[in-house]
């Protein structure tokens, strides 16, 4: 609640029409339409100045929580930063000869999947290479190659086909430092002689993440220029490069932390050499090249690291020019942001004491029109946002179903947010928080299904079009981060023991019982949980162990806290964690409002760019309209597209919450049988068919490149399943 209490603008200006007579806001000048008629329920409510009054509620579930202490920064480990290189030395070739194709070589064939070469222990390229491929959901092996030997076995199959169709170097020489300032390959000359013979016979690309622009184990024509080297700089696309890069804007692409070794082009007979990024100077960080025999090459100068930003948006093109256009799966991005306790209540944090006001806040009707009109102007602003939508998360113990459904007369209703919800119920996608936002780790079966299939009836006789198939419980209980001396008591209580990640083996059974009894399938989980995401499969979802009907969708957590309202307030809260002084002091001094949402932004563009279809979620609180048209919630996402519309223009997808976890949970499916080899697919090049099989029945399976599906930037993809075998027609880039 806010501390001065003062009349509401629109209260003023209802109190002024009545005094004079004339119609209250909203209506014309004639006849008045009647209360929940047609005209009142498609007459589009007006925007009203900030609240500084809250309606009276009564009976509201108040929800207090814990504050998530997160990374206040993208997590940035094994940076390439001091990741200096030399003219490789080549190890004369004695384990193996370079070996001729078999005589059952079927060139024109290759599996869709994708080597990488890894020079072994310490090898920060390895994790880049494995990012950019499952943000594309491109099946790969890795091959070790200070391991293991690479031989013709590693790359054609029995029967002569192509086992894969791209190869990623992890770096252009794969180089190790066995003494220090002597750089040799991992691979000796004949195992180098035999991969070139296999991309040149099969027609395979090869990436370079990074490279020393020399002459082993082959020239690309690159030199580096003597003193240029670099880790701060930044990249450009050329003309050829946005033919690369087809998504980037052609703002220049900031590169730090990543040791960079700007080139020059040198004249070298056979190779053609086109830059594809070039830094202020105008010199060589990225090109394509074409050696003597005909095998397509693309050298990248500059280090790399899975959550450096350059790294992230070279990600979709180079994965795209690797597979010339044609491979499973397909790269995607999302923006999906929800706003829990909807409806309840919430504590409410004084940003000159750092307590807590004694009433809570509650979102008022005004605050909701308001947020219908800065969702749309996201959307206006920002083409890569058309579809973005907010998720209203809610807990119906709060609302009053005999508030009538009305949009020019909310402000006679004995609740004015109920009222406007049922004007507004189709701007926004309605997912279900549980009645009372009760705490479920401990809780009956009864309790539980009154709580999921309580909340799915209220928002029946509300009239929402809520998410038959999802749920988000109360802090989301019930999945074992939980204290563990919790013995269900205290569940309608704001705070409990300090909790601990006791594993998806300690979730409520009965919570998951209630919620599939009540249709549930989707639970939202807390990404910030260990037990609660795959850490093997970035972009998966979660199968629930004890409970085949249950699976669950990862939610981010954002640093914009549960109890705050306003700028003051937000870094207030965010000051007393990451300001010097803080319980987790990371910056060097307390950061102002736009300050917060620059760190806040670079987040949410780490989380965007991996490619998860993931949620961010916020709270009801953050919707409050603090200035004229503004709320940080809406702050925040704004943040997030002006950062991200600077660099790219790959369209965010925004789901409803059952299309969501049917997205995430097909997608699950694919990736898993890809990574255990039950899914495949062959390329015949010669006649641009791919034949794609299933080893473990039916499975989902997705498609770039083929010439039928949906258009996603500049790709086609094809979506389907597939139960033994099935041939699609392709069009390679």
């Amino acid at each position: 609640m806010k501390p001065h209490p003062l009349l509401s603008a629109l209260s003023l200006t209802l109190l002024l029409a009545a005094c004079a007579g004339s119609p209250p806001p909203g209506t014309g000048g004639g006849a008045e339409p009647v209360l929940g008629s047609t005209e009142d329920l498609n007459t589009r409510p007006k925007a009203v100045a900030p609240d500084t009054v809250e309606p009276a509620f009564d009976n509201v579930p108040i929800v207090s929580g814990h504050l998530h202490v997160l990374e206040a920064a993208p997590t940035l480990r094994n940076l390439p930063k001091d990741a200096r290189l030399g003219e490789a030395r080549i190890p004369k070739g004695t384990r193996l000869s370079a070996q001729a194709l078999p005589a059952n070589a079927q060139t024109n064939k290759v599996e869709l999947r994708v080597l990488v070469l890894s020079s072994g222990a310490g090898d920060y390229g390895l994790d880049s290479a494995k990012a950019m491929l499952q943000q594309s959901g491109v099946p790969y092996d890795v091959l070790d190659a200070s391991q293991q030997t690479l031989g013709q076995g590693n790359l054609i199959n029995a029967d002569g086909t192509g086992k894969y169709q791209g190869v990623i170097l992890t770096s252009n020489a794969l180089l190790t430092q066995p003494t220090p300032g002597v750089y040799t390959s991992a691979l000796d000359s004949s195992e180098w002689e035999t991969l070139f013979q296999y991309e040149a016979a099969y027609k395979v690309r090869q990436l370079a993440l990074y490279g020393y622009p020399g002459v082993a184990p082959e020239d690309y024509g690159l030199r580096a220029v003597p003193g240029a080297e670099t880790s701060t700089t930044s990249m450009t696309p050329s003309s050829a490069g946005k033919g690369v890069f087809t998504d980037l804007t052609g703002t220049a692409v900031p590169v730090q932390y990543a040791y960079s070794y700007p080139s020059a082009l040198e004249a070298v007979p056979g190779v053609t050499t086109t830059p594809l990024l070039t830094d202020p100077g105008g010199r060589v960080l990225a090109a394509t090249s074409t050696a003597a025999d005909g095998r397509e090459r693309l050298l990248i100068t500059t280090a790399q690291n899975a959550a450096l930003l350059h790294t992230q948006l070279m990600g979709y093109g180079l994965v795209q020019w690797l597979t010339k256009g044609v491979h499973l799966g397909e790269h995607r991005r999302f923006l999906q942001v929800d706003i829990d306790d909807f409806f309840a209540a919430g504590d409410h944090l004084n940003a000159a004491t750092g307590q807590l006001y004694d009433k809570p806040f509650r979102v008022s009707a005004g605050d909701l029109i308001s947020v219908l009109y800065q969702q749309e102007e996201l959307r206006n602003s920002y083409r890569v946002a058309r579809q973005f939508k907010y998720g209203l998360v809610f807990n119906g113990g709060g609302a009053k179903t005999t508030a009538p459904a009305t949009c020019l007369f909310y402000w006679l209703s004995s609740d004015q947010l109920t009222s406007i919800s049922r004007c507004l119920k189709n701007e926004f996608d309605w997912v279900n928080h549980t009645r009372d936002h009760q705490r479920m780790d401990v809780m009956d079966f009864k309790t539980a299904s009154e709580q999921i299939a309580g909340n799915f009836a209220i928002g029946d006789k509300l009239g929402l079009p809520v998410n038959r198939k999802a749920l988000v419980t109360g802090e989301h209980s019930g999945l074992g981060n939980m204290d563990p001396n919790d013995d269900g008591t205290h569940n309608d209580e704001g705070t409990v023991g300090p909790k601990q990640d006791l594993g998806l083996g300690r979730s409520n059974p009965n919570m998951l019982s209630a919620a599939v009894s009540a249709g549930v399938r989707f639970i939202a989980s807390d990404h910030s949980v260990a037990s609660q995401w795959d850490p093997s499969c970035a972009t998966c979802g979660v199968q629930h162990p004890l409970n085949s009907g249950i699976f669950l969708v990862p939610r981010w957590p954002i640093n914009m806290h549960y109890h705050v309202t306003n700028p003051a307030e937000v870094t207030a809260s965010y000051n007393s964690i990451y300001a010097p002084g803080g319980i987790r002091p990371t910056w060097d001094h307390a950061l102002n409002y736009n300050e917060f949402l620059d760190k806040e932004s670079d987040l949410a563009l780490n989380h965007i760019l991996g490619g998860s279809a993931f949620p961010h979620y916020l709270h009801q609180t953050n919707l409050n309209q603090y200035a004229l048209g503004k709320s940080v919630a809406s702050d925040w996402v704004k943040a997030a597209l002006t950062k991200y519309s600077r660099y790219s223009t790959l369209p965010l997808n925004t789901y409803d919450w059952d299309q969501l976890g049917e997205y995430l949970k097909s997608h699950t499916l694919e990736e898993k049988a890809k990574s255990a080899g039950t899914l495949g697919a062959v390329w015949d090049r010669k006649s641009n068919v791919v034949a794609i099989s299933s080893r473990a029945g039916r499975l989902p399976v997705t498609l770039t490149g083929a010439n039928s599906g949906t258009l996603y930037g500049a790709y086609r993809a094809m979506t389907g399943a597939v139960d033994g075998s099935v041939s699609v027609t392709v069009t390679p880039r």
